[in-house]
């Protein structure tokens, strides 16, 4: 079944933002008295949205935040990370030449765990605004991955401004993590893991793995 649309993961995928990220959070978290450490971000909070990785962080800390305390540690998360991509933005390798090669034939989407205001300054600073369309960020969705939503919220979008019918596996989507992975199959797509933040025994249930994206054959899926 050949691929008519592209969904892409974000943080991973298109840029190598998740030590930014992880930089932002120690931050806010330490004057509150959590200390996350590179290890445990890794492998415990990769692929999460903001609100469950606090959520995920209290229930291993054993620190409860109530609603107003997320919701300013989050504002804080935000100003810090994108302090930090406005000095650089650290696109993945082949990303680049990946995108412009395929984005004049396919419908693209995003589908992230991240901010959109996040998403929506790196791609203004890339000049990239308009590639992507539509764009699931953390606040499109209740549930984040592995939960399947923001990537059926995707397809819908995709199939509302698709020329012609599109079933779900004629949507690929490029993941870099096992809670997107999850997500992404759930929603009934196909799944390309790039080996950015994990190795293969973790994304197994991917139907190809690559190292970048400079290796995807859309012809051969």
């Amino acid at each position: 079944m050949p691929i008519k649309a592209l969904v892409f993961d974000f943080d991973g995928i298109i840029t190598d933002t998740e030590p930014v990220h992880m930089d932002a959070w120690q931050g806010v978290l330490e004057p509150a008295g959590v200390i996350v450490g590179e290890d445990e971000f890794r492998r415990d909070y990769v692929g999460l949205n903001d609100r469950d990785f606090l959520d995920a962080v209290s229930r291993a800390h054993g620190h409860h935040f109530d609603d107003h305390e997320k919701a300013d540690m989050i504002e804080q998360k935000t100003v810090a990370t994108i302090g930090m991509l406005s000095e650089e933005i650290p696109l993945l390798p082949g990303v680049a030449d990946f995108i412009q090669a395929v984005r004049k034939s396919y419908p693209m989407a995003i589908c992230s765990g991240a901010n959109r205001s996040e998403i929506e300054f790196i791609l203004k600073q890339l000049k990239w605004n308009g590639y992507f369309d539509p764009i699931v960020a953390s606040d499109s969705v209740t549930h984040g991955k592995p939960d399947p939503e923001g990537y059926i919220r995707a397809y819908e979008g995709l199939v509302e401004i698709s020329d012609g019918p599109l079933l779900a596996a004629e949507a690929l989507a490029i993941e870099d993590s096992p809670k997107g992975i999850a997500a992404a199959k759930a929603a009934g797509l196909m799944c390309v893991a790039v080996r950015n933040s994990f190795d293969d025994d973790v994304l197994k249930d991917a139907d190809t793995v690559v190292d970048s994206l400079s290796e995807v054959d859309l012809g051969s899926l």
